[in-house]
């Protein structure tokens, strides 16, 4: 009902009609519930993780694929066309560096890669000839030499398979992969030089280097002022082949054109867009991240100093066998194992996805397997509780038309933070934040434990209660598990 209170107007809701209706739509829609379809029509590229390949990822750099594939299942549920892109960076010294310590990378191991980088870098800083056969390596590269080319690609393509095996395990996949060989010489940096000339904000420097004055173009800082273009042998910087990479992402005439990058890249992404902007040229919207922090503090690919993300993914699943053996006695090993795999995966991208990309995670193994609290497991223990009720309950009948009592506020709570998922996954697109996704299923799932311990399904006093909580289990478990979705986590139905 809708009744006058003097300047106000206060509404009433039928909480069986708005319940039965909320679960039905739940129901009915299934794996789309909470979609808003504002993607309908659209595409999107989005460009994240890129590491460099000379080592296994690290922990930290695991943050910018659990970010970057979660904001790309974000769009895709919304109904975005979404293309993931991995930009390959195979150039560089470090390649050079590698190329010249693993002359046949096949007879490795993937973990043998990161010492051959770390002693190649060290005898680099030490060996200065050492250091000008990567730099000679680099220059045959770029002039285009097949034989260098093949070298740097068997060492690229090695590192990138071991990169991705890894990443898989967290639930990350990539749909085009970018080599950024493929933009050295690119044409379109003479529509940006021949830009940047008419500003006169390019110049030869002391070195020999060609390099931009960003401070000719506006940029009213000195440090970050100037923008190194070329050495003085001809090669390119990174930042030029990133310029033409950029301007290739941005002619694919996306609607949306993102990029996660690291916080520390900050300035970097404000020089490439200033001296794209004098082409006319939009840079992606940028999505910026913060660090994961260990008690050894910030990590660094560079010194060997890293905590590598599948030995830290191999602790997690360890101690997940333990914890689901204990919950779940009965099951078998292989059972146990593929349980806590899921687990492990869970208690890592929640703990990194619920804080907003802005922020430092410090991570605590011990809480965030934790089957209680504020954690990935304790969402999916949710899922499985859920499923067991389920199982017992038997087939559960859609919400038609009738009767749909609901006698506590714990159903009503329940039942309103359902409805409310919609709203939850458009704020969360448009602030590209996956946190506010993490908070809403915790919050369903918290609700749901009331719900358990207040409202009994199948001991309920009457067939119509006992059908009405059933179908809300039923429609709590399908918006935890698309919530789950969006965050690269599976529900689970037992643990």
């Amino acid at each position: 009902e809708a009744t006058p209170a003097g300047p106000y107007i206060n509404f009433k809701l039928d909480r069986g009609l708005f319940a039965r209706n909320v679960v039905a739509a739940v129901l009915a829609e299934g794996p789309r519930f909470g979609s808003n379809d504002s993607g309908a029509g659209k595409s999107v590229l989005i460009e994240h993780t890129s590491i460099n390949p000379n080592a296994s990822p690290h922990v930290g750099r695991g943050r910018s694929a659990m970010i970057g594939d979660s904001i790309a299942r974000m769009l895709r549920f919304e109904g975005y066309d979404v293309s993931v892109h991995y930009y390959v960076n195979d150039m560089g010294r470090q390649i050079g560096l590698l190329v010249l310590s693993c002359p046949e990378p096949e007879a490795l191991t993937f973990s043998d890669i990161l010492d051959r980088y770390v002693q190649a870098n060290a005898r680099a800083e030490e060996d200065p000839a050492f250091a000008a056969e990567g730099y000679a390596l680099l220059a045959k590269m770029e002039e285009g030499d097949p034989e260098t080319r093949e070298k740097f690609h068997a060492v690229t393509d090695f590192c990138l398979k071991g990169q991705l095996g890894v990443l898989a395990r967290l639930n990350a996949r990539y749909d085009v992969f970018d080599r950024e060989s493929d933009f050295v010489r690119d044409a379109r940096l003479d529509r940006v030089i021949a830009a940047l000339k008419e500003k006169d904000a390019v110049f030869v420097d002391e070195d020999q280097r060609l390099v931009v004055d960003l401070a000719k173009l506006g940029f009213n800082r000195e440090e970050g002022r100037f923008f190194v273009l070329m050495r003085a042998n001809g090669s390119s910087m990174y930042g030029c082949r990133d310029l033409a990479y950029t301007m290739y992402k941005a002619e694919q005439g996306a609607d949306l054109d993102l990029m996660v990058l690291g916080e520390d890249h900050k300035l970097y992404a404000e020089q490439v867009a200033l001296i794209l902007a004098q082409v006319g040229v939009a840079a992606p919207e940028t999505i910026h991240y913060a660090y994961v922090l260990l008690k050894e503090g910030k990590m660094s690919t560079r010194q060997g100093t890293v905590v590598l993300l599948s030995d830290f993914l191999d602790q997690a699943e360890a101690l997940s066998v333990e914890r689901v053996r204990a919950q779940c006695p009965d099951l078998t090993d292989d059972e146990s194992g593929a349980i806590a795999a899921k687990v492990a995966v869970a208690a890592i991208r929640f703990t990194v996805l619920r804080v907003s990309p802005n922020k430092n995670v410090t991570f605590d193994m011990e809480t965030s397997l934790s089957f209680s609290g504020d954690t990935g497991p304790y969402v999916q223990y949710s899922c499985a509780r859920i499923a067991s009720i389920l199982r017992k309950f038997g087939q559960v009948p859609p919400a038609a038309d009738g009767a749909f009592p609901v006698e506590s506020d714990a159903e009503w709570a329940l039942v309103s933070k359902l409805a409310s998922f919609a709203d939850t996954v458009a704020g969360a697109v448009a602030q590209r934040n996956c946190a506010p996704i993490a908070q809403y299923a915790l919050d369903v799932a918290r609700l749901f434990t009331a719900f358990y311990h207040e409202c009994p399904v199948l001991q309920a006093e009457t067939p119509e209660l006992r059908t009405a909580r059933a179908q809300i289990c039923a429609a709590t478990r399908q918006t935890l598990a698309n919530a789950l979705n969006l965050l690269g986590i599976e529900a689970l139905d037992k643990m």
